[in-house]
């Protein structure tokens, strides 16, 4: 029996599960970070994992910037819409915003929040997962990494609040 398990394991190493939600990823459980727009299929994985907020932080002048779509499609869901628009070197109100919007949601909320390819909103996600959720720094940037973080002067904004607010 270990021999025949000792030779499927390569096979179930090789098996990841699919994203709960299309180009999202899970940074803590009921937070994901999109890299891009949400498209039918992940609408309907919105709607499966039972998402109450979409923060959308896409700029003016982005392409396929549809907010009014976006938002009515949503609202059709259930799903509270809100769009935040960041730059690509977010000032520190952009991060206050966010981590006391993440912070004051109602228990239970779900979100998902997403840019043009994931740079801006897993940036933005990092420090409240460091100074809200105690998640170590390093731990935090690897995880935002791999939700689209790939700027490095984001990447240096990130850092630069993280260890601002830490002096304090």
């Amino acid at each position: 029996m270990s021999r025949t398990l000792f030779l499927l394991l390569p096979a179930l190493v090789l098996q990841a599960p699919a994203p709960a939600i299309p180009g999202a990823v899970e940074v803590r459980p009921g937070l994901f970070v999109s890299r891009g727009v949400p498209g039918d299929e992940a609408c309907a994985a919105i709607k499966k994992q039972r998402i109450t907020h979409v923060i959308d932080l896409r700029r003016d002048g982005e392409p396929d910037l549809n907010c009014e779509l976006e938002a009515s499609r949503l609202q059709e869901l259930g799903v509270q819409y809100l769009r935040y628009a960041v730059g690509k070197i977010p000032p520190v109100g952009d991060f206050d915003f966010l981590r006391t919007f993440l912070v004051d949601l109602p228990k239970g909320s779900k979100v998902l929040i997403h840019c043009s390819n994931g740079n801006r909103a897993a940036a933005l996600v990092c420090p409240w997962l460091v100074l809200d959720k105690g998640m170590p720094i390093e731990e935090a940037m690897r995880i935002a990494k791999a939700a689209g973080l790939q700027a490095p002067e984001t990447e240096e904004a990130v850092r630069r609040y993280i260890w601002s607010k830490r002096r304090v």
